[in-house]
């Protein structure tokens, strides 16, 4: 007679060894894999704030030497507008106006006026940028064009609010000419933004809201970034007196920074010259000589000089 030999199938015990040998690797490449995809979407980030770096050269060739805005402001419900890729637009930020020098449009539909509802909803002052190049990729979701991702050094580059509401031309600081600023190399330009929730301690800062006016939440005024020391007498913040806004070190403990001569860069908030408080809360007293333009560590204020 044949003798039929058996197979050997696998014990229940020698399952359960392959099954935790297969949950380690897992947990060990998991970390791996989700910093790679951090340092990943940084990387974008940069990219995206390079190619704003470009657009800003390009403005200033194209507006005699003059550099972009931080925002219109507001004297009625239709002003002010300008024209920008895609469309007239009431109360273009420095992202939207910059759309023609990057060559991408900023918004599907521009409205001309405060309140006009555009097809996602949302009125004329309050409209969600179209394009990624517009939102840094590690906050997707930031895409109101005042409780924006990125912020602009509108103390220094460009700050086209009023002194006087009356004059609707009386722009605290601007325009501002490019060859004003002496050491491009060293002066911030354009950064990912916290928003007004630096004010705060971290463990009090809420979630980001989309047409939200919350001063605590992320992003709240994120257009508007203010740099490390703010005069408290005479000075300009996002929510002065009471609140300002600072890079967001979003990136794994650091902020993407887009400086005046184009170059881009991850710098901590210390390392740009922000002071902290013990909750982690952004304080008014830093230094600001990486703000400035002249490389000095001075306070914007109303006789501020280059």
């Amino acid at each position: 007679m044949r003798r039929r030999r058996g197979s050997r199938a696998f014990t229940l015990i020698e399952l359960l060894i392959v099954v935790a040998i297969i949950a380690l690797l897992i947990s060990v490449l998991l970390p791996s894999l989700s910093a790679a995809r951090a340092q990943g979407r940084a990387a974008k980030c940069l990219a995206q704030l390079r190619v704003f770096g470009h657009g800003m050269a390009v403005y200033a060739n194209e507006n005699r030497d003059v550099m972009v805005g931080g925002r219109l402001p507001k004297l009625d419900a239709c002003n002010w507008y300008a024209e920008i890729l895609g469309g007239t637009k009431f109360r273009p930020n420095f992202a939207a106006m910059l759309g023609r020098s990057v060559g991408m449009p900023p918004f599907r539909e521009p409205a001309r006026c405060e309140n006009i509802i555009d097809s996602e909803q949302q009125p004329g002052s309050r409209q969600n940028f179209a394009s990624p190049l517009y939102i840094c990729p590690e906050v997707a979701d930031w895409s109101d064009e005042r409780n924006f991702s990125y912020g602009y050094n509108y103390h220094f580059l460009g700050n086209s609010r009023l002194s006087d509401s009356a004059n609707p031309t009386s722009f605290k600081n601007w325009p501002v000419s490019l060859s004003k600023i002496r050491h491009a190399a060293l002066t911030v330009a354009v950064a990912d933004s916290m928003g007004t929730a630096a004010t705060v301690p971290i463990d009090h800062r809420a979630e980001y809201e989309n047409n939200g006016n919350n001063v605590d939440a992320y992003g709240n005024e994120g257009f508007n970034l203010d740099p490390p020391r703010i005069d408290p007498f005479n000075g300009e913040a996002a929510g002065y007196p009471d609140h300002r806004t600072s890079v967001d070190p979003r990136h794994r403990g650091k902020g993407s920074v887009l400086w005046v001569d184009g170059h881009a860069r991850a710098e901590t908030l210390r390392g740009l010259g922000y002071k902290l408080g013990p909750g982690g809360e952004v304080e008014f007293d830093g230094n600001n000589a990486q703000w400035t333009g002249n490389h000095q560590d001075l306070a914007w204020t109303p006789g501020f000089q280059y």
